[in-house]
């Protein structure tokens, strides 16, 4: 075992919720970094003075967090990861559901974000960035019909992710992926707008872009998701929906 880890010895009542702060402790050190593995959960219990059982559970948890990866067979452990997004998405997804987050508060969020994206956009976005952008739209313009809504969804997820990582800012990529993939779930229940020409608005917002115009850029993006708010409500409070 690595005597250079921090490990010490567990004496409380919820010993695995120690276990957990003691592992993120050596990540946060840059004891352990992403891709390393960690000890076996005999060995940690060992060290830390507690059961495998205990270690077991923390493991999970910390892999329901997005911190390990619990790889299977003689090779496998628990390995620390790079980074999973995931349980931010799912934290907002489960308050939107639950009511602990009202739809109203989670658009407003999301536009803020969004206004401040499209200024970094605007800013560092390239040419190969603006037509990844073209191209996702161009795939939209093609799924239109009904039975293509996963396609579609998907697109609509992808084109967001293209416009954060124009910004050149990793932190803004995870916030927008956070912020967007809730989305995906209302859309998948309530259908596309058909009245509202989606793929149209994103192809207006890419020639503003394009011209490094700001505020026209986020004009018609606030448009689109005032738009987009106003069909989810209706589609929330209309009967059997």
């Amino acid at each position: 075992m690595d005597s250079r880890l921090g490990f010490k010895p567990v004496k409380t009542k919820r010993a695995f919720e120690e276990v957990c702060e003691q592992i993120r402790a050596e990540i946060q050190s840059g004891r352990i970094a992403a891709g390393d593995k960690l000890p076996s959960e005999r060995d940690l219990a060992e060290q830390l003075h507690v059961s495998r059982a205990t270690v077991r559970e923390a493991f999970r948890t910390l892999e329901m967090g997005g911190v390990l990866t619990l790889q299977k067979g003689v090779k496998g452990g628990a390995v620390v990861m790079q980074g999973d997004v995931r349980p931010i998405t799912q934290t907002i997804s489960d308050l939107l559901s639950l009511g602990g987050l009202s739809l109203g508060d989670y658009t407003e969020a999301r536009m803020c974000l969004q206004k401040e994206i499209i200024r970094l956009a605007c800013e560092r976005g390239t040419e190969e960035d603006f037509a990844r952008l073209e191209a996702n739209i161009a795939a939209t313009r093609e799924k239109n019909s009904p039975s293509q809504i996963e396609d579609r969804t998907a697109l609509t997820l992808e084109f967001y992710a293209i416009l954060a990582s124009a910004t050149k800012n990793k932190a803004m990529e995870i916030l927008m992926s956070a912020v967007t993939e809730p989305l995906a779930y209302y859309i998948k229940q309530i259908g596309v707008d058909r009245t509202w020409d989606v793929a149209e608005s994103r192809s207006k917002f890419v020639q503003h872009l394009r011209a490094r115009n700001v505020e026209a850029a986020i004009a018609e993006m606030v448009t689109h998701m005032e738009r987009l708010h106003a069909y989810m409500l209706s589609k929330a409070q209309t009967p059997g929906s």
